[in-house]
């Protein structure tokens, strides 16, 4: 199945002892992280345990993901950010990528 066309989908399970730091990061990152357009940034906190998070990061398209990819990799204030992100966290992140097939469900 070709699926370039739908949205992917990344999920970061992540670990914060200071949620309102972690909170106060994402606030003052969102822009940089959305600025390239069609890239949406959401934060999820499980209801019991209030230390574990779901970041979801959520691009329009494969090409809108692959060049964020590249700009990741490229671009030193991204790096800059990502760095101290995971200064904020109490672990590695768990890393998981989906491709949004709902609209498939619809056809």
């Amino acid at each position: 199945m070709q699926c370039m066309n739908h949205r992917v989908t990344i999920l970061l399970t992540i670990r914060a002892d200071d949620r309102s730091g972690l909170v106060d990061f994402l606030r003052q990152a969102l822009p940089l992280y959305e600025s390239p357009g069609g890239i949406r940034v959401r934060l999820l906190q499980k209801l019991d345990d209030p230390r574990s998070f779901i970041e979801v990061i959520e691009y329009e398209d494969r090409a809108t993901y692959e060049e964020d990819q590249v700009r990741i990799e490229s671009q030193v204030e991204m790096r800059t950010c990502l760095e101290t992100w995971r200064g904020l966290l109490a672990g590695p992140p768990i890393v998981e990528s989906y491709y949004d097939v709902t609209d498939d469900l619809r056809t």
